[in-house]
């Protein structure tokens, strides 16, 4: 979800300034992925392959919530269009990373995210997959305190049981057993999580965490989701501190239209295919179960 990743990245980037060295608490020092032991140890005897999908635009309508908000709030015309990049405040609208850090805390503290639809055909595929034999876990970058919120939506439209647990990834801590065995938090990313599950399959709709896993050793094969603009091109960024709004980048681009003219590449034979919808993740997930590629 951008909004997640958002907020959580510049988050993290004013954690980093005033802990230069370090949070020194368990959570924190803990090692990477040692939320996950106890949900490991939970499944080490059954033999169903794992299928890792993320949450947000994938499973909920997340950003199309998010822009009906933001017109609400500021008085804007967002769309899902304007979403051309991942991260949000590469878009127009939302000014620069700081500004759309406070815009995003003010989002989460609405209900808003609460009444998000479930995306078309999401229930129906999602029973399908796991009526073919896969354990299905949600790998999210949503933060350690919308892990609840975010599991009451899961269980308000989806039947009891459907997930095997819910991991929030990229996070500073690690939840050591402070929650519920089947909701974590782990400082690995998307790509760490599916090598520690041993996922077959990646779903996700965000170019940034498919390349990840493309590229991570072994790859982690990945069904892209969505024909959406944020998927098209890669949201980069080395220092969020020196980062401009999508206005300012326009201004200092003469007006040009940056952003038409990117386009991601994925290497040649990678390990991803585009999906337009559910439809077409059950139909790839049979077709490869067939072959025994998955």
């Amino acid at each position: 979800m951008s909004a997640a990743e958002s907020d959580l990245d510049v988050k993290l980037a004013h954690e980093r300034a005033e802990h230069p060295s370090g949070t020194n608490t368990p959570r924190h020092q803990a090692q990477a992925g040692a939320a996950l032991d106890e949900m490991l140890a939970k499944y080490e005897h059954t033999d169903e392959p794992v299928i890792a999908v993320d949450m947000d635009d994938v499973l909920s309508k997340t950003n199309y919530v998010v822009a009906k908000w933001h017109n609400e709030a500021y008085g804007t015309n967002m769309g899902l269009e304007h979403f051309y990049y991942y991260h949000y405040w590469q878009n127009p609208f939302w000014g620069t990373p700081d500004e759309t850090f406070e815009k995003v805390e003010e989002f989460w503290k609405t209900n808003w995210i609460d009444i998000v639809p479930p995306v078309e055909g999401a229930v129906e595929g999602v029973k399908k997959l796991k009526d073919l034999g896969y354990r299905l876990v949600i790998v999210t970058a949503r933060q350690r305190r919308e892990m609840e919120r975010a599991q009451k939506w899961i269980n308000a439209h989806f039947p009891a049981g459907t997930f095997a647990g819910m991991i929030c990834t990229g996070q500073s801590q690690e939840t050591l057993g402070e929650t519920a065995d089947d909701v974590l938090t782990v400082k690995l990313s998307k790509a760490g999580v599916c090598h520690k599950l041993k996922a077959k399959l990646m779903i996700d709709d965000s170019v940034e965490n498919s390349l990840k896993c493309i590229h991570a050793d072994p790859p982690v094969p990945v069904l892209l989701f969505g024909n959406n603009e944020w998927n098209q091109r890669e949201s980069k960024f080395t220092d969020i501190t020196q980062e401009l709004s999508f206005e300012q980048r326009l201004e200092k681009e003469g007006g040009r239209e940056f952003w038409k003219e990117e386009k991601v590449e994925f290497p040649e034979g990678a390990p991803l295919t585009r999906v337009k919808g559910w439809e077409d993740i059950v139909a790839w997930v049979q077709a490869a179960k067939k072959d025994s590629r998955i």
